[in-house]
């Protein structure tokens, strides 16, 4: 139910009759769940509700005063007044001929829509800092909510308006840079303050839309505060204020647990039944006001009522639940695998990877042989891009020294800061060729390979941190230029926490502001859990964390990790790492981490273990113990 956004809600009495009138209407518009009377339904769960109002449905008849004061959740209430079936069928045909879900056309006063505000902050999880009436240090009280959000944080437009007021230099107001935003709801006027902001992208008078880049912030969290002109509260740093909490709206938001496993429980306390369980890799669905929830979450001793994605009810702890989304970008199933296109068992049939999420693969034009016919690459590459995705495996593409420059007269240890930036040129000009060739596919794709090692090998070539942060630039630009729904990530950076992460902090600040990759990938060899000989460097945590806070909102991607140079160790003794690795992901880092891609499939594709040995027989038990993962 969670898709299904818009309620229709039909009469008890003469059920079936009211479900006949009301069908070609639900077959017209999709996603529309038809509810039997409010009884023992909650109507919460819909942003939109169409109601029925008939004779003895609704409390003294009146279907907007019972929603209002039943279910404060819902948005919009779309009051169809009709005493018989008949009545129905003809108003909703009238709506079908028009092509109008809600009868806007009437304009009757009809439709009630509740002023609501998103979640500004691109950054996870999500949760607030500072509440509304929160006491400050000068006496006095908090006139908005603080929320969570890293400097750099991009920051959105929480409800549709008009830019009202741009506000670039700091004044006695104490708010930095900001941004108001006017809107007007049901004949009501609000006026939205972000605060705290820099790198501000609109101007007065602008229209924007629910979910418009604003700016970015300029502190570790950014403010808004709500204003009702004529209306609001009184005593406060600004007038009219009132608080937002109970108008936030984010029906995106889904609770994960930050514990092994949570239980649910019958009623708010330990002492009540069990009945079920919520586990890191799962999402549950908050069954309380957003903006309640999200000042419970990580407070001991409050309680979230909520339903599992096996549709248990219950109580859990707020303590133990944060606030995330589901992305697109990322796969509950993380796990993936390094495959390698030219080599004799690097391309496996897509049915031998069913339990994985990812694939990745050189996108190499060179073909080791300083190649730059760009047909011939795609000639190759394509049908194995499209069975593995037609498989539902989600590709990543590195574009590494490979794809330009292999044998194109560069010396690798001997270039210049002039000779990385007319290889640059070359390089984003045949990315932007590859985009646009794949453009709608939903590829990822990674900015060259390991480019903060210490030296030059056959898959990884070093360059300046600035020097990559020119390329890596570019070479977003170019790629958004063919496809703009694209995702682009840094090449793998394998120096470890303290120095990969500098690196890639360097050559993010050599870039523009406005341009960032989506996310920062590392590869984590030699980390994973704790007491494992293949993690003589310490937790894979400390990557997942020194990457993680370089791009806010962004999520770290493991592109390669496994097992290196211990051709002839035990496959059960490999096995248990890859499972420690994967379940400490899962279990800390759900929803940051994007995916975690074992290198490789097969012995033979360099120093790796593979899953397959070089007869191309399985590793057991980590052939079949890793597709499980």
């Amino acid at each position: 139910m969670a898709n299904i956004s818009h309620a229709l809600v039909l009469p008890d009495a003469d059920f079936t009759a009211w479900y006949r009138a009301a069908e070609t209407y639900t077959r017209a518009f999709e996603r529309v769940a038809v509810v039997r009377s409010p009884a023992g339904n909650d109507l919460n769960r819909f942003r939109d509700v169409s109601a029925v109002q008939a004779p003895g449905v609704w409390v003294n008849n009146d279907a907007l005063a019972h929603i209002r004061r039943v279910y404060p959740m819902v948005v919009r209430v779309d009051v169809i007044r009709a005493s018989t079936p008949a009545e129905l069928a003809a108003r909703l045909q009238d709506r079908i001929n028009r092509g109008d879900r809600y009868g806007v056309y009437l304009n009757d006063g009809h439709i009630n829509d509740r002023f609501v505000i998103g979640w500004p902050s691109d950054a996870r999880p999500a949760r607030i800092v500072r509440p509304f009436d929160a006491p400050l240090p000068d006496n006095r009280k908090h006139e908005g909510l603080d929320v969570f959000a890293p400097q750099g944080t991009v920051i959105r437009c929480a409800a549709p308006g008009v830019v009202a007021t741009v506000v670039r230099q700091a004044t006695a107001l104490g708010y930095g840079q900001y941004v108001q935003v006017s809107s007007v709801v049901g004949g009501q006027t609000y006026l939205v303050t972000y605060a705290l902001l820099r790198d501000i992208t609109v101007t007065i008078g602008q229209t924007l839309s629910a979910g418009d880049v604003l700016g970015r912030s300029s502190q570790d969290q950014s403010k808004i505060v709500v204003q009702q002109p004529g209306k609001g509260l009184k005593g406060y740093l600004l007038p009219d204020v009132i608080d937002p909490t109970p108008l936030l709206y984010w029906p995106e938001m889904r609770l994960k647990t930050s514990s092994d496993g949570l239980r649910i429980r019958e009623k708010p306390g330990t002492a009540f039944k069990a009945l079920g369980m919520l586990y890191p890799t799962q999402r549950a669905e908050t069954l309380e006001p957003h903006g309640r929830t999200l000042l419970k979450l990580g407070v001991a001793g409050q309680w979230i009522r909520l339903r599992s994605p096996q549709s248990v009810e219950g109580y859990s702890a707020a303590e133990y639940l944060v606030a995330d989304e589901t992305d697109s970008t990322v796969s509950l199933n993380l796990t993936g695998m390094n495959l390698d296109i030219l080599h004799p068992l690097g391309r496996p049939d897509p049915a031998r990877l069913k339990g994985l999420g990812w694939v990745r693969f050189a996108y190499n034009v060179s073909m080791g042989r300083g190649l730059l016919d760009l047909n011939a690459a795609y000639s190759l590459y394509a049908p194995h891009i499209e069975r593995y995705q037609q498989a539902g495996l989600k590709v990543i593409l590195v574009l590494t020294h490979q794809t330009y420059g292999e044998g194109a007269g560069y010396v690798w240890p001997y270039m210049t800061t002039a000779q990385w930036r007319e290889l640059t040129a070359k390089y984003a000009d045949f990315a932007r060729q590859i985009a646009a060739r794949y453009a709608g596919r939903g590829l990822v794709y990674q900015i060259w390979n390991e480019q903060d090692t210490q030296g030059v090998g056959e898959s990884a070539v070093r360059m300046p941190a600035a020097d990559y942060g020119y390329m890596l630039n570019a070479a977003i630009q170019a790629i958004r230029s063919a496809d703009s729904q694209a995702t682009i990530i840094t090449g793998g950076h394998i120096s470890g926490p303290a120095k990969g992460a500098a690196y890639a902090a360097a050559a993010l600040a050599a870039m523009p502001a406005s341009i960032r990759p989506d996310g920062i990938a590392c590869h984590s060899y030699g980390r994973g859990p704790a007491g494992s000989k293949y993690s003589p460097f310490g937790l894979i945590d400390d990557d997942v964390d020194a990457y993680g806070k370089l791009l806010p909102g962004g999520k770290v991607w493991i592109t390669e990790w496994g097992v290196l140079d211990f051709p002839n160790d035990p496959a059960g003794t490999v096995s248990d790492y890859a499972a420690g690795f994967v379940d400490r992901l899962k279990r800390l880092y759900s929803g940051k981490v994007a995916t975690s891609c074992w290198y490789a499939w097969a012995d033979g594709m360099h120093n790796g273990y593979g899953l397959v040995n070089a007869l191309d027989h399985p590793k057991e038990p980590l052939y079949s113990r890793f597709l499980g993962l």
